[in-house]
């Protein structure tokens, strides 16, 4: 009935009637799942992004931030930055950073709608499968429920292969010249997303070389587009560099994971590891591009080839080309885009450390999960527009096998020789392990999903050979089926467990949050020997406070805040003359007050020492109680020299100037000084 309704005010209305319908239904399938996420999950992933949106709002948290070695980007963060400007509360700030994710992606359906109907793609069943399976895709679904850069990785590519089919339409020149001038920038834009996105500017330059070789157009003026695009670069590489500089604490960008530099540093040292490892990380990803869609990504592949021989042909004899511009131009963007994001993958993880550890590093599907729909938009375009013959089905048979082949042999033995994975870097795997009791990928997992892929090929076989009129519908309600399968599996099970993980992971941290005081004036805290995690939350959880992180104990400045481990050792704070009050503590983490003048501020905030002592928590000095009329030793702002090593974090601390104040002076609305 709703189908029946849409298609009446699609014919009567025309296209621009359906966008509004479809934008809501996915926003909302987009939203009201993320309602339920809390807290970051994703260490230190989102923490980071929201860290870049704290630093252009003014606030800083080098603190913390010197102890992540990976940069994820700067261009998420910009979008969530009025977020921090209009709410205060972490909880809030969370709920609407999912609220933001959702307005983003739910534009890839009305793109893929619109790329659509460019084809000529003229019924709304058609297009509207398209939105669909496109829009719908389980990994889409999943990532934009977390606060890390996967969006705006997702949303740009999106943007720019529209663009370039509006650009090959038009005839105005100067319309020409200001869209190619609008594309050089949102190539320039992909760098400051995520910097594996280099994969996607390099596919828009073959996709311009192919344009012109096969159609001689010139859709792209590169008078206009390389101009802003080297600006543009220069740009977001300068914001980079202040950021990496300013907020990471990085002198050189080589020393960080997911930088340019750190690319071309390490590579020469990655290939010492032998070309083995290379070979067994490309074929693992082979194996997730082909396995994660089904079987459709190495249809596309064969697609392509076919294309392209066609291409040739028509080209060399003269005659008209029998492809339509946009399909070439899609099947361009889903095959260079897959492969050139496969070749970057695989030089970022063939040389990890955790090489042997993870079995994720192996396969690592995450950079490929944002342009895997490319893939289904090009076979389904195809499929409505000239269809879909069965040697191209049987082709994509004899791909896979062979990379399944090549995959069993030399990839999947290191595969097993692993004893941990992680979901979020192979989440497209898990829906097709039916009824797999364990996260690990064993043997008898990876068969099934080899198997999966081979049973839809089988079904697509036998549709294309007995079917003809009801082709494309039959392969749309498979296809449709399997992504309403894949979403229900990542909303009852992999986002419910995100859920879970989240407020396991940071309830500890969270409990001991409520006692610090996330107040301007209040005495900064220091973190001692604590995970990057618990730090990166500490931070988020109390903007207005000043956090450090530290892993020298005779570091730690007096008179702060100081939350360390339960079970650490603290006895070298405990031998000098400054007060050292237990202020709450927890099964895994204790907050402190060192010094008298964090003491004197939690007097200011009426905090009942004689409560505190009944609940055993006990005021520790190296003298007797301090009296109510006694003269305390407290501190003035002074300089702070911070010197930070990438790994392991050593902060040097110069000690304030002391003057002397009474106790009495100290009222409830104090203004406390921060350490610097």
């Amino acid at each position: 009935m709703l189908g029946g309704k849409l298609r009446d005010i699609y014919e009567k209305y025309g296209v621009k009637s359906v966008y509004p319908v479809i934008y809501t239904v996915f926003f909302l399938a987009n939203f009201l799942p993320a309602l339920g996420m809390t807290y970051p999950a994703t260490d230190p992933n989102e923490l980071c992004v929201i860290a870049v949106s704290q630093f252009f709002t003014g606030k800083n948290w080098a603190g913390v931030m010197c102890s992540v070695d990976y940069y994820y980007g700067f261009l998420q963060g910009v979008l969530y930055t009025p977020i921090m400007l209009i709410f205060h509360n972490p909880e809030l700030q969370y709920v609407a950073i999912g609220a933001v994710n959702s307005l983003i992606i739910s534009f890839v359906p009305i793109l893929a709608f619109s790329i659509g109907k460019r084809l000529g793609i003229e019924k709304l069943w058609k297009l509207l499968v398209i939105a669909f399976v496109t829009g719908g895709y389980c990994c889409y679904f999943a990532h934009s429920k977390f606060a890390w850069s996967e969006t705006a990785t997702i949303i740009l590519p999106w943007l720019i292969l529209r663009l370039m089919l509006i650009m090959g339409e038009l005839k105005n020149k100067a319309k020409t010249h200001a869209l190619s001038t609008l594309l050089g920038f949102l190539c320039a834009l992909c760098l400051a997303a995520n910097v594996r996105l280099i994969a996607v500017i390099l596919t828009v330059i073959a996709a311009i070389i192919a344009e012109r070789i096969f159609y001689n157009k010139k859709s792209v003026f590169l008078n206009s587009f390389i101009p802003t695009f080297v600006i543009g670069t220069v740009g977001v590489l300068a914001v980079t560099h202040m950021l990496i500089t300013q907020l990471w604490c990085c002198n050189d960008p080589a020393l960080l994971n997911n930088t340019l530099s750190n690319l071309f540093s390490s590579l020469s040292k990655e290939i010492d590891h032998s070309s083995a490892r290379f070979i067994q990380t490309i074929f693992g990803q082979l194996y997730y591009f082909i396995t994660s869609t089904w079987g459709f990504g190495a249809v596309a592949f064969c697609l392509f080839g076919a294309m392209i021989s066609n291409l040739w042909k028509k080209k060399r004899s003269g005659e008209p080309q029998t492809y339509h511009h946009g399909i070439c131009i899609i099947g361009v963007f889903a095959f260079f885009s897959a492969i050139f994001t496969l070749i970057s993958s695989t030089l970022y993880r063939f040389g990890t450390d955790g090489f042997y550890t993870y079995q994720d590093n192996v396969i690592f599907g995450r950079f490929l999960d944002g342009i895997i729909p490319f893939a289904i938009l090009f076979v389904m375009a195809v499929l409505f527009t000239t269809s879909v013959k069965i040697n191209k089905i049987l082709g994509a048979a004899v791909i896979t096998a062979m990379v399944y082949l090549v995959f069993f042999t030399i990839t999947v033995p290191v595969i097993l020789g692993c004893d941990s994975t992680r979901i979020a870097p192979i989440l497209a795997l898990y829906p097709l392990r039916v009824g797999a009791d364990t996260e690990l990928l064993d043997f008898n997992t990876l068969l099934l999903t080899v198997s999966m892929v081979f049973c839809i090929l089988s079904v697509f076989i036998v549709v294309i050979s007995c079917t003809k009129k009801y082709r494309s519908a039959i392969i749309s309600v498979i296809i449709c089926v399997l992504t309403v399968y894949s979403l229900l599996f990542i909303s009852g099970t992999y986002l419910p467990m995100c859920r879970n993980e989240s407020v396991v992971k940071n309830q500890a941290v969270a409990d001991i949050s409520e006692s610090v005081y996330n107040q301007n004036g209040a005495p900064p805290l220091t973190l001692y020997n604590l995970s990057r995690h618990d730090a990166l939350m500490l931070q988020f959880l109390n903007t207005s406070v000043n956090v450090r992180i530290t892993y020298d104990i005779e570091s730690i400045p007096e008179n702060c805040f100081v939350a360390v481990k339960e079970n650490e050792d603290v006895s070298a704070l405990l031998g000098g003359r400054m007060p050292f009050l237990l202020i709450d503590e927890n099964e895994s983490l204790r907050l402190y007050a060192y010094g008298e003048r964090a003491v004197a501020y939690m007097r200011s905030q009426n905090v009942d020492e004689s409560e505190q002592e009944a609940e055993n928590i006990p005021l520790i000095t190296t003298s007797e109680a301090i009296p109510a009329s006694a003269e305390v030793t407290t501190t003035t702002t002074a300089q702070t020299s911070f010197t930070t090593e990438r790994t392991p974090i050593i902060s040097t601390y110069i000690p304030p100037e002391v003057v002397t104040s009474h106790i009495d002076d100290f009222g409830e609305e104090a203004e406390w000084a921060e350490i610097e």
